[in-house]
């Protein structure tokens, strides 16, 4: 009877050892879904703040084209765009994503940094009316757009639990 009952109480243990390491899995596993929440909802922030920017920034351009704004106004505004892109850019600095995000935010990143270049150059056309700065400015933010568009990507791939 002894040993039955050495078997019943080494088989409990197993089994609570189990019971205890499927708890602590899924409690595991809510955290981290807790904190890809949190983190999407802060990228998310940082999105729509920078297409607020642009949407404003491009109104201004607008006015200037139309002759609504004078190419000074357009000059200082442009300074407070810039100034706006740099922000956003520490933002990213100062996340800290679950590790299946961390190449989508340095994609985003790299994006916003694109971006500002292209309107660095873009400025200088407005000053400068030089179609070369115009040009550069064009294909930046084309390589801007890629790499938002491959950082979509991995996020949602990251998401899905699909990160190489």
């Amino acid at each position: 009877m002894k040993k039955k009952q050495k078997q019943n109480i080494v088989l409990a243990v197993i089994a609570l050892v189990i019971i205890v390491g499927i708890i602590a899995y899924n409690y595991y596993i809510d955290q981290i879904k807790i904190k890809g929440f949190n983190f999407g909802n802060k990228i998310l922030q940082i999105q729509n703040d920078l297409k607020k920017m642009q949407d404003d920034y491009e109104s201004k351009i607008i006015q200037w084209t139309e002759g609504d704004l004078s190419k000074e106004e357009l000059l200082e505004y442009s300074q407070i765009y810039i100034s706006g892109l740099e922000g956003l850019i520490t933002r990213y600095d100062k996340l800290t994503p679950p590790v299946p995000f961390i190449a989508s935010v340095e994609l985003f990143k790299l994006s916003t940094e694109t971006q500002l270049e292209s309107y660095g150059e873009y400025i200088k056309w407005i000053e400068t009316q030089d179609s070369s700065f115009k040009i550069r400015s064009n294909l930046l933010l084309q390589e801007s757009f890629e790499y938002e568009l491959a950082a979509l990507a991995k996020f949602k791939n990251a998401q899905l639990g699909m990160t190489p």
